[in-house]
């Protein structure tokens, strides 16, 4: 077993400075992102956009993340986990002066995918830096603040994004972040000195990427024209490709998917499926309630981001006393707790109608934020005490791929609906009553996956090994 390769190292003596970074990088992601998507209808009616490249804002930037996720996780054990942070951030830093200069939707859509790229660069590097940098005491607090911070870069996402496009012009929710990406990323090459090497024995081959990559392009262009014969096939395709890489990770010595991490362990394998569900219908939320919002409910942008951050807001203050109740109590239980409260929120979406007051939605956002503020603490502190030191980098790499390909699906189901029901043209009010159409059915595709994932979470806890003299 290869050594974590921080403890290789020097000592790590500017623990504040390094966690300050990683927490901060890790807080600008979100907050890029979730702004960025707010200014969808401003930068669509700036750019003439259709319905498809609407669709495609967002699509894209899920699915180089899901992309690149877990290829950053390999650079990561191969290069060293603090290395690719810093890449990332420095990527990020680059998505951002390309999408505030652009001068046609290719160069935002490019800017959009370059996000992606730096975002799973950035956290398949976190999660494994936060397991391996703090004392093995404050593990636990460390990880529930993790989550904290980053939901508040998602809260602070719509403000920050109504604020600029309210007082300023849309370019501004690029290059803003842009400037402190930059500024971050010059302080962390300059004083994050430790860890300068990870594990050269790791490899990461070019096949591996290619058929994995290949898979999740053929399943995301599948999704767009899913109701063609084409479109139906390439799902198909993409599918059945997406089954061999898995199979054919398995007779590899040195897997760009470890997929041992789920046959070896029940627990990874029942909560990371488990978050990959939950996550179907979180990453689509943002984009589906800002058309919601700003389209059927005529809503302006800074106030779409004050009803917006209700979800956030809510994750950001459970999820630190999460990560304080998982060391006191049995975290299935909090699992479980939040899961049902995920479907209750998921279930008042599927009620919206263009007649439905803002506040549903502030109660229903606010359901589903206090539910990942329950689970996600617990479920990623579990899953990574199930792995050895040396797979940190791909146990970490993988639960956000899990979390990301969950996204991406969501993501995409948002868009085949819209363009079975919109078609390539500009949302016109003529066009609402589809828009709504869209939404509707998206909510209640979010309900139905997220009762399997409680379904799912109590199979595991009926079924478990019973244990001995279990504290």
């Amino acid at each position: 077993m290869t050594d974590n390769p921080i403890s290789q190292e020097s000592p790590i003596d500017r623990l504040g400075l390094s966690l300050f970074i990683i927490l901060t990088g890790s807080f600008l992601s979100p907050l890029l992102m979730n702004s960025s998507t707010l200014a969808i209808p401003a930068i669509a009616d700036d750019m003439q956009f259709t319905a498809t490249i609407v669709s495609w804002f967002t699509l894209v930037q899920v699915l180089a993340t899901a992309c690149f996720v877990l290829p950053a996780g390999k650079l990561a054990d191969r290069f060293g986990r603090r290395k690719m942070f810093i890449i990332g951030m420095a990527v990020c830093c680059l998505a951002c002066f390309i999408g505030g200069l652009a001068f046609n939707g290719y160069l935002i859509l490019f800017a959009r995918a370059l996000q992606g790229i730096g975002a799973s660069l950035i956290f398949a590097s976190a999660i494994a830096l936060l397991v391996s940098v703090p004392p093995e005491n404050q593990k636990a607090k460390v990880m529930g603040i993790y989550i904290s911070v980053i939901y508040v870069g998602v809260v602070a996402g719509p403000l920050f994004g109504g604020f600029v496009l309210q007082s300023f012009d849309w370019r501004w929710v690029f290059l803003i972040p842009g400037f402190v990406f930059l500024g971050l990323t010059t302080v962390g090459a300059l004083f994050m000195n430790w860890e300068r090497y990870g594990d050269r024995n790791t490899r990461l081959r070019a096949l591996d990427v290619s058929l994995y990559v290949s898979a999740l392009l053929l399943l995301a262009f599948g999704m767009f024209d899913a109701g063609s014969v084409l479109g139906q096939s390439l799902i198909v395709i993409g599918g059945f490709s997406f089954a061999a890489f898995c199979w054919f990770q398995t007779k590899r010595k040195d897997p760009l998917l470890q997929v041992k991490l789920f046959t070896e362990s029940r627990t990874y394998t029942i909560l990371g499926l488990a978050h990959f569900l939950t996550y179907i219908g979180i990453y689509a939320l943002p984009f589906t309630l800002t058309l919601f919002l700003q389209y059927l409910k005529d809503i302006d942008p800074q106030t779409t981001g004050f009803i917006l951050l209700a979800q956030a807001l809510c994750t950001a203050i459970i999820a630190p006393f999460g990560g304080f109740l998982a060391e006191r109590f049995r975290p299935r239980y909090l699992i479980i707790s939040g899961a049902i409260i995920f479907v209750s929120g998921c279930g008042l979406l599927a009620t919206l109608s263009p007649a439905s007051p803002a506040f549903v939605v502030v109660i229903a956002i606010s359901l589903i934020g206090a539910s990942v503020g329950l689970m996600d603490p617990p479920i990623l502190s579990v899953t990574m005490a199930t792995v050895s030191d040396d797979l940190l980098g791909s146990a970490s790499a993988t639960l956000n791929g899990l979390r990301t390909v969950g996204g991406f699906i969501g993501i995409g189901l948002v868009s085949y609906l819209m363009g079975f029901h919109l078609g390539d043209v500009t949302i016109e009010p003529a066009l609402y009553p589809k828009l709504m159409q869209v939404i509707h059915q998206f909510f209640i595709i979010a309900s139905t996956v997220s009762v399997l994932s409680v379904s799912l979470l109590i199979y595991g806890i009926v079924t478990r090994p019973k244990v001995k003299h279990q504290p």
